[in-house]
């Protein structure tokens, strides 16, 4: 059983792994859409010290219609820059935010339509 093991680590431990060459500009698109369009969906995001609100109270922050996030990472090192539109159940036009650094975001009662990440991670739309 030894052997058996110490044989792995050898044969495991000789192969090493080689990253492939990351392309810039980066960009990461996906678009989310309320499961229910009457109702809208949630969407938080972070911005540094600041949250923006969608879909928390219906007077007060309507809920999401839609929400377009496009994230642009020029070159290697840059900081992120971020485009977002979101299109309220209260609106028929659209909500644009333009942020740069870490954004983070949280949605719910959301569906995903749309993503350009690879399949097998979880970022990609379901079969219909």
């Amino acid at each position: 059983m030894v052997r058996k093991i110490a044989f792995l680590i050898l044969v495991l431990g000789t192969h090493s792994a080689t990253a492939g060459q990351i392309e810039y500009p980066q960009v990461i698109h996906t678009q989310y859409e309320a499961v229910d369009q009457k109702a809208g969906g949630h969407f938080v995001l972070w911005s540094e010290r600041e949250k923006i609100f969608y879909g928390l109270d219906q007077k007060l922050f309507p809920g999401a219609r839609f929400v377009d996030i496009t994230q642009v990472t020029p070159s290697v090192g840059s900081i992120t820059l971020t485009y977002v539109e979101v299109r309220t159940v209260s609106s028929t036009t659209s909500d644009y935010l333009y942020l740069a650094g870490n954004v983070r975001f949280r949605v719910s009662g959301m569906a995903l339509k749309s993503s350009n990440f690879p399949t097998g991670g979880g970022m990609t739309p379901n079969a219909q």
